[in-house]
């Protein structure tokens, strides 16, 4: 996963809601694929870490549980 230093000023994260100055990486979005390019929003490493992923076989998808 490729990560930056900075988080953009002119953006929120998604998880958190915030544009803290902090180390992030790029999540994709669903539905913007154009052969090997998609659009993306940055969202903050810690944020990441602090969710509870799990992988479902049958669907072959990682997901968050809500709590």
């Amino acid at each position: 996963m490729r990560t930056f230093k900075n988080f953009p000023s002119n953006v929120k994260c998604p998880l958190c809601n915030t544009n803290k100055n902090t180390e992030c990486t790029l999540l994709p979005i669903d539905g913007t694929t154009e052969g090997n390019n998609c659009e993306a929003i940055p969202v903050h490493i810690n944020c990441i870490k602090n969710l509870e992923l799990r992988y479902n076989k049958e669907a072959n998808i990682v997901y968050s549980v809500c709590k």
